[in-house]
C-alpha cells in the first residue's frame, strides 16, 4: 500500500474550513484506491480536521514537557487533538539531531507516528535509526519548484532508499519536492520509494480530489 502525505503548510486555501475540505478529499480518494492518505493541516485546524474522520499529522511538535508550557505544541496536545502522528524536520522547520533523539521516542511511546524529513541520503540514514514510521527525502532547492525530485535528481532518491535500508530501516520511504503529476509519482515509485510527500501541487490545484486521485493512482 502506497502513501501520500499532503502538507497544507499555511497556504490561504486551507486556513479555516478549506483544511477540512481538503482532508475529506484525501480520505475519499485514499479509501477508494486503497492507499494511505494523510493530511497535515495548519496547527490551529488540527482538531477540527481530525474530527472529520481523516487521518491527520501535525506540522510540527515541540520538545517541551509539562503543563506550564505556554505556546508550546506538546505531544500530548497533538494526540488529544486527534492526530495520529507528526511531520518533523521539514526544511522549513528543521530540528536538531539532539532534540530528535529525545523527542521521537516520546512520540512513539505516546502512540504517535513520525515522518522525518531529510535533505540528503546520509541524513535519511541517520534519521532512520530513530525508528520513525516514515523517512522522506526532500532536497530544499526543489520544493515548490515544479521540478520533481524523481526526475531532476533520481540518483538522490535511489541513494536514499539504499542508505535507509542498509541502516536497517523497515518503515516507509517517501520522496517530495516538486512532485506535480502522476508521472512524477510513477517515476518515484520506480526508484524504490513507498510514497510521496506533497504540498503546493495539491493545495494549489483547482480540483483537490482530482489531483489527489491523479497522484495516488500511481502508488497502487
Amino acid at each position: 500500500m502506497g502513501t501520500i502525505i499532503v502538507n497544507c503548510k499555511n497556504y490561504p486555501e486551507v486556513l479555516g474550513e478549506g483544511a477540512v475540505k481538503l482532508a475529506r478529499a484525501v480520505k475519499k480518494v485514499s479509501d477508494e484506491l486503497g492507499v494511505t492518505g494523510v493530511t497535515v493541516p495548519p496547527t490551529p485546524m488540527l482538531s477540527l480536521v481530525a474530527k472529520s474522520g481523516a487521518k491527520v499529522y501535525s506540522q510540527a511538535v515541540g520538545w517541551e514537557e509539562g503543563d506550564k508550557t505556554t505556546g508550546a505544541v506538546i505531544p500530548a496536545a497533538v494526540k488529544a487533538a486527534g492526530a495520529s502522528g507528526t511531520l518533523l524536520n521539514h526544511s522549513e522547520a528543521r530540528v536538531s539531531p539532539g532534540v530528535l533523539a529525545k523527542l521521537v521516542p516520546r512520540l512513539l511511546a505516546a502512540g504517535l507516528e513520525v515522518c522525518l524529513c531529510a535533505q540528503t541520503s546520509r541524513e535519511a540514514a541517520e534519521l532512520a535509526l530513530f525508528g520513525p514510521k516514515f523517512v522522506a527525502i526532500e532536497p530544499p532547492e526543489l520544493i515548490g519548484s515544479g521540478m520533481a525530485v524523481s526526475r531532476a535528481r533520481p540518483e538522490l532518491v535511489e541513494e536514499t532508499v539504499v542508505a535507509a535500508r542498509r541502516a536497517g530501516f523497515k518503515g516507509g520511504i517517501l520522496c517530495g519536492a516538486g512532485i506535480v503529476t502522476g508521472e512524477d509519482v510513477k517515476k518515484a515509485v520506480s526508484l524504490g520509494v513507498d510514497g510521496v510527500l506533497v504540498a503546493s501541487s495539491v493545495v494549489k490545484a483547482k480540483d483537490w480530489e482530482a489531483k489527489v486521485r491523479e497522484l495516488s493512482r500511481s502508488l497502487r
